[in-house]
């Protein structure tokens, strides 16, 4: 045994309040932490939903230590949530 206590159950408990729960388009759910922090970054900057690229929020959300599948698909499916959770997180931010 390593001494470290053994985990059980979701890699990213929802009580987590770094990890936010991601509803990808194929109805699945993951846990993305620092997802406020990437959202803060777009703000500063300016930059409204339809201005950042799917790219640019997969890479964000990756250098916050969240594992992407490399693939198309995979990547166009979290930048379409993303993107929704960015539009949501603006226009909670505006009120």
């Amino acid at each position: 045994m390593s001494g470290q206590p053994m985990m059980m159950g979701a890699c990213c408990p929802s009580s987590d309040s770094s990890t936010t729960q991601l509803c990808l388009s194929e109805g699945h759910t993951v846990g993305i932490m620092g997802l406020n922090i990437v959202f803060e970054r777009l703000l500063v900057l300016g930059r409204k939903p339809d201005q950042v690229t799917d790219k640019e929020l997969v890479s964000m959300v990756r250098m916050q230590r969240n594992y992407i599948v490399p693939n198309p698909q995979v990547e166009a499916n979290y930048a379409a949530a993303l993107r929704r959770e960015y539009a949501s997180f603006c226009a909670n931010k505006s009120k």
